[in-house]
């Protein structure tokens, strides 16, 4: 191994340490929004800045659910949802009865502007990846044009993780139990600079980064997905038809780097229905979905996340992937064929499980792409 080598090792290997046995200091969102007004506003409405089991009731609700919460054991999830928290060493040593606190202003910071801006790298690991963070809070990284200056803080710009969507995969890449069984995993494909989490989930918009630059556009920090602005998703879905003198067929082109859905508790589904003559023909929902269980008992059943042990069910649309439904019904001259392909945040026969029945986000089904054919 090279000397160079080996000294960015160890640089890894002690940064890592530190943020294993030792809480860092982040600056605070608001400190942040003083010279990045629009951006503040952008990222204040994105599941980033309500990640917590305080602003988040999806995952409030899985969370009181889980064995950790009910025992007081720790809170396994802060090292994503609450990065910044300054008791991070409590929260995740076992049996201390130390769990999410919501009058904790640190925890309530939830996935800190700080945070993100002060990866350097991310590594692989067995439960899930590890972000690899600096420990000077006064420098932070980007994917910017070289020569940028702020008064407050340093910058270093065109850093690798913030162009190639490397970034991302500490928290999103995937998540292991202690069954050792991947409940989610992004397994994004053909990633490049060109195709990847930032180009589509952080698109450039109009607008300077900051007060103090003259740029013209900006990464857009709303984080486009099924929790907010859908645009983006409808982006990478396109419906078409087909049809024969006996049938006809709804294709979805899924051209994401991911499969259609990543968090066992989605349901993504394409609804189809033809107006005939003024009435209403409803076809067969298709579900797409991954259901996941172990095999206690007779057979496979679904289970919470921290009981899985294996896949039970699979129908979602793999990563650059086109997928036909086929409909076993005649189509007449006339007929309109209306197809909805969209997501449930909670598969809706999970809702009670967690208590999320009378929760609205929890329960609406989001379209994410509706088309209307007419049949010559």
């Amino acid at each position: 191994m090279k000397k160079g080598d080996e000294m960015k090792s160890l640089f890894i290997v002690l940064v890592l340490s530190t943020v294993g046995f030792a809480t860092m200091h982040f600056e605070k969102n608001q400190k942040c929004s003083e010279c990045h007004p629009k951006i503040y506003k952008e990222y204040k409405t994105s599941q980033h800045a309500n990640s917590t089991v305080f602003a988040d009731p999806i995952h409030g609700a899985v969370y009181d659910k889980h064995p950790m919460k009910n025992k007081m054991q720790k809170y396994r999830c802060a090292k994503c949802h609450t990065p910044t928290a300054d008791n991070m060493k409590e929260l995740l040593t076992k049996n201390n009865g130390v769990i999410p606190d919501p009058n904790n202003e640190t925890q309530n910071e939830a996935i800190a502007c700080a945070y993100c801006h002060r990866i350097t790298d991310t590594l692989p690991g067995k439960v899930m990846n590890k972000n690899v963070i600096s420990p000077d809070m006064r420098k932070y990284f980007a994917n910017l044009k070289p020569n940028q200056e702020s008064p407050f803080h340093a910058i270093e710009t065109n850093v690798e993780v913030f162009k190639n969507g490397k970034l991302c995969m500490g928290c999103h890449m995937h998540k292991t139990n202690k069954k050792e069984y991947d409940v989610c995993s992004t397994e994004n494909t053909n990633m490049d600079g060109n195709n990847n989490c930032l180009t589509c989930h952080m698109p450039q918009v109009d607008g300077a980064p900051s007060i103090l630059s003259k740029a013209k556009k900006h990464a857009f920090h709303g984080f486009p997905g099924i929790h907010g602005d859908i645009s983006m998703l409808a982006k990478y879905v396109k419906l078409s038809i087909n049809h024969t003198k006996k049938n006809f067929t709804v294709s979805i082109d899924h051209q994401a780097t991911h499969s259609s859905t990543l968090h066992p508790l989605r349901m993504a589904k394409l609804v189809v229905s033809i107006k005939r003559n003024g009435k209403v023909i409803k076809m067969d929902t298709k579900k797409l979905l991954k259901i996941i269980g172990n095999a206690k008992g007779a057979s496979p059943k679904p289970t919470p996340p921290w009981l899985a042990d294996r896949t039970i069910k699979d129908t979602r649309i793999p990563a650059n992937t086109k997928k036909d439904f086929n409909y076993d019904f005649k189509l007449q001259s006339g007929d309109k064929v209306s197809a909805k392909f969209g997501y449930h945040l909670v598969k809706p026969k999970a809702l009670k499980k967690f208590d999320l029945e009378n929760n609205e986000e929890a329960k609406k089904f989001i379209v994410i792409s509706n088309e209307v054919f007419v049949i010559k």
